[in-house]
């Protein structure tokens, strides 16, 4: 990776991560006036724009060592575990509403047939 796209992808780390941030305060903050538990996808999006933040961070450490160093330092590893956490948890949030959308399909079609029967 040359240095153009590592700048290009810090730049919209940075941009996704505090919008994934701003978004995640308003949904707590609406999320607190439902119910208490309502503000936890809010938490969670704030949880991960801060993540991408911190692999911004380190991306653009990465931008000033020497070319040698590049590969080598604390940084590199640093930015891959904040994008590896990231990518887990969306991937974790993902696998949860799948589940979840199959049980409400699976519910609906019950209820249906339930009431269809009983007409």
């Amino acid at each position: 990776m040359d240095d153009q796209q590592l700048k290009q992808l810090s730049t919209w780390m940075g941009f996704v991560g505090i919008m994934t941030i701003i978004g995640g305060v308003i949904s707590a903050i609406m999320g607190l006036f439902a119910f208490v538990i309502g503000a936890i996808p809010g938490v969670i999006a704030i949880f991960l724009g801060v993540k991408l933040r911190n692999a911004k961070q380190f991306a653009d450490a990465m931008l000033y060592e020497p070319a040698e160093m590049k590969y080598e330092s604390s940084n590199l590893g640093m930015f891959f575990a904040n994008l590896n956490a990231y990518f887990k948890i969306q991937g974790i949030l993902i696998i949860i509403s799948l589940v979840l959308a199959f049980m409400v399909i699976v519910l609906s079609l019950i209820v249906g047939i339930s009431f269809y029967r009983y007409m």
